[in-house]
């Protein structure tokens, strides 16, 4: 059994290398996908032994996660776990996830403890993973939530196209889509990140609702 991690990353130099040495402990590769950085992101993550994948521009953490989901295909994972490289996922939750899949699920969401974060960003929350949930058939908590675990056979049965933030509404859509066994995690959320706005909210909802209605 092959673990790998993903971690998109733009200009995380003061994080990145913390990250990395967390999750070495729980996987057997990791894949940084660098999206255009102009810091040191990726010159930290390889001298610390990660594959570092580059985009020339910062293309979108969609974009970037997708490349790195791929490359993680390719190279035989069986989990692939993708977390944010922002500190803000505790790598010390991956074998819970890692645990789930290995019980049967084919993906699993870390539902993130969102106490301290802004009325307006739980609300905004709330809302956003009411629709998503809604849309795609699911009864998931936290749909925007970067901290996930695939199966290799549920990755490869999902078309990703987003490459914005809309990538995390659009992977739900896909375990509905495709009627995955899934399941939710609590997992620490050791930093607030602002993250989505209310208006990106938005757009995702609308991504993930063009996406449903005007699929073949």
């Amino acid at each position: 059994m092959k673990i790998i991690a993903v971690i998109p990353a733009y200009n995380e130099e003061k994080t990145i290398g913390k990250v990395i040495k967390d999750t070495k402990k729980f996987v057997d590769e990791i894949i940084v996908v660098d999206d255009g950085s102009t810091d040191r992101t990726g010159e930290i993550a390889r001298k610390l032994g990660a594959i570092v994948l580059r985009n020339k521009k910062n293309r979108g953490v969609g974009y970037a996660k997708r490349r790195g989901l791929k490359e993680a295909l390719k190279r035989n994972g069986n989990i692939i776990i993708t977390l944010d490289a922002d500190m803000q996922h505790n790598p010390y939750d991956i074998p819970k996830f890692v645990n789930k899949i290995l019980e049967g699920y084919d993906f699993v969401i870390g539902a993130r403890n969102l106490k301290k974060y802004p009325f307006i960003k739980k609300f905004g929350n709330f809302l956003l993973n009411l629709l998503i949930n809604f849309l795609c058939r699911t009864k998931l908590r936290d749909t925007e939530s970067g901290y996930k675990a695939f199966s290799a056979k549920c990755l490869k049965k999902m078309k990703l196209k987003a490459d914005g933030y809309a990538i995390e509404g659009e992977i739900v859509y896909e375990v509905g889509k495709n009627k995955l066994k899934y399941c939710s995690i609590n997992v620490d959320s050791p930093r607030y990140r602002s993250g989505v706005t209310v208006i990106e909210g938005i757009k995702n909802f609308l991504y993930v609702l063009k996406r449903k209605f005007f699929d073949k």
